[in-house]
């Protein structure tokens, strides 16, 4: 069977490479820099404060009262506060980061279930190795990994973007990819992918693909992939190939 049609017969088993994250497609287009996402996500904790003093709240009832009593009195409304603007921090390179993600995409083009544990804050959102398999089994290597971060709006929780180029069996040349995480610190400092996300976090995580350094990214992203693909027409085809398959699947569902 000639080598270009092997490749595309592959496909269906490509389309689920990306085991359960948010990925960035490198479509010919370069115009989608929205993504969707199934489980990159965080979590949050909320605690009530109570106070024992019960006169002291008495006290601050009666303040209030007389306070809204005055105001009246007088016709002056209450101002409204003025919303605090949620803070949007600008894309950095931190070192450390690298070398966590290069250790995870080793794991992952290996089917290293028990080292993906060890990267996840929820390790039962690891997959099994079979289907760790199944979903890497045509990906030689991930090389050339950098990651750009953004802080998120909670202490020690990041959104990165990890950029890869994939080696494919029987092909040549490097696929550039891009990825999208949401990374938070543990009590002992180490990164850790979380898999859990409330809905205001992940408000933010989506709205921070339309800054304009990501969509910078993206774009140097998109037009490196455009210029690889030319050079080479077994990635062209390849590529191609699984974008009409992730199409045709979008449709359906």
């Amino acid at each position: 069977m000639k080598l270009k049609y092997k490749k595309i017969i592959l496909l269906t088993s490509l389309a689920t490479m990306c085991i359960g994250l948010l990925t960035i497609s490198i479509s010919q287009s370069g115009q989608k820099s929205q993504e969707k996402s199934s489980s990159i996500s965080a979590s949050a904790e909320t605690g009530d404060i109570e106070s024992d003093n019960t006169n002291s709240r008495i006290l601050a009832m009666a303040s209030l009262t007389s306070a809204s009593e005055d105001n009246t009195a007088t016709g002056t409304p209450t101002p409204s506060p003025t919303p605090t603007p949620i803070p949007v921090y600008d894309l950095e390179e931190i070192e450390d980061m690298n070398k966590f993600f290069e250790e995870y995409y080793m794991a992952k083009a290996a089917c290293d279930v028990d080292k993906l544990k060890t990267l996840y804050k929820d390790p039962s959102k690891v997959e099994t190795r079979e289907q760790l398999q199944n979903m890497v089994q045509y990906i030689e290597e991930y090389k050339n990994i950098k990651t750009y971060a953004k802080k998120s709006i909670e202490e020690g929780a990041y959104i990165v973007y990890a950029y890869h180029e994939i080696k494919f069996t029987s092909i040549n040349t490097l696929a550039p990819g891009l990825s999208k995480f949401y990374v938070v610190t543990d009590d002992e400092g180490n990164y850790k992918i979380a898999s859990d996300i409330n809905p205001e976090i992940e408000e933010y995580f989506h709205a921070r693909n339309e800054d304009e350094d990501v969509l910078k990214l993206i774009e140097k992203t998109n037009s490196k992939s455009e210029k690889v693909k030319e050079k080479d027409e077994d990635l062209m085809i390849f590529w191609n190939a699984l974008d009409e398959l992730a199409k045709k699947t979008e449709d359906q569902s």
